[in-house]
């Protein structure tokens, strides 16, 4: 898939270009706060980044580094992959974001994930989009409310912590988002 543009983001496919981005980014404890694995050390990133790279070639959609149309400047990253499916029609992608500390507070993350949510609905042929937090982390809640997504339930996060889950079916987000 192409780059993704927004207003104030050019959302580009993950490549070689990102990987020091990457392992900086989950080492950092204040963007994994909130992460059930806590940071990362370089050598797991590493392997991560090599994952990310692996299912844009099989899938054709993955992770997308965050980054400014003015400059450039590298801000994040913001993923679809294989979700929790349950209660929900599949395929269901869930969705989920990074954003350096430096970008907090700028809706950095909102403008992201929207355009990877649509994304998943017209590109990636998603039944139905999900996304699991730590419901300590109030900021991703909100943005998951703001994507219209509900909550869908108390879960286990692949890192085997407690998560809550959001959903938004193909259909509501048609209702929401797509126009006349």
């Amino acid at each position: 898939m192409r780059e993704l543009l927004t207003p104030r983001l050019v959302l580009i496919p993950w490549d070689q270009r990102f990987k020091e981005d990457f392992v900086r980014l989950s080492g950092d404890e204040h963007v994994m706060k909130f992460i059930g694995s806590g940071v990362w050390s370089r050598d797991y990133a590493l392997q991560r980044h090599e994952l990310a790279l692996e299912q844009w070639a099989h899938r054709g959609f993955g992770m997308r580094a965050i980054t400014e149309r003015a400059g450039g400047a590298f801000l994040g990253l913001v993923s679809l992959g294989d979700g929790q499916s349950a209660g929900f029609a599949t395929p269901a992608l869930e969705i989920g974001w990074w954003v350096d500390p430096q970008a907090w507070g700028r809706g950095i993350a909102t403008e992201a994930a929207a355009a990877v949510r649509d994304e998943a609905f017209t590109q990636a042929g998603a039944s139905s989009l999900t996304a699991c937090f730590n419901s300590a982390n109030v900021q991703s809640e909100r943005i998951m409310a703001k994507l219209g997504m509900s909550f869908s339930g108390d879960v286990t996060d692949r890192y085997g912590q407690p998560a809550r889950m959001y959903a938004l079916t193909r259909a509501a987000w048609a209702a929401a988002f797509s126009g006349p």
